[in-house]
């Protein structure tokens, strides 16, 4: 290797305007952006009947959330659900709370 190697600048385009790089930056993003699914009634009767079974049982929950066209994951123990608002209270490892709606479930798994 010499003084004069540019190293990974030589493999880079000459000219590179901002609007290329902002372009670039949002197709990056929207690649991994996903549409939110709908979930017919089984689904949800099926994850309101492992949320149950978790409290009951003291189980956590691995809850996958939408989040604004990007799925994040949640693991906890379901500590309350609020009826009218459809709202969940879950309580992470460091013994914070959490409030997520029960329209964000994607998909949850209870851990045995």
């Amino acid at each position: 290797m010499s003084i004069r190697d540019r190293g990974i600048q030589k493999w880079q385009p000459a000219l590179i305007l901002p609007e290329h790089k902002a372009f670039q930056k949002q197709m990056n993003e929207d690649y991994f952006r996903i549409e939110k699914p709908i979930l017919d009634e089984y689904q949800i009767e099926e994850y309101e009947n492992q949320i149950h079974y978790s409290m009951e049982n003291h189980l956590p929950i691995k809850f996958q959330l939408y989040n604004d066209g990007f799925p994040r994951e949640l693991q906890g123990y379901c500590v309350y659900i609020h009826p009218i608002i459809k709202e969940l209270r879950v309580q992470k490892k460091d013994n914070s709370n959490e409030y997520i709606q029960f329209t964000e479930i994607i998909d949850l798994l209870v851990v045995d």
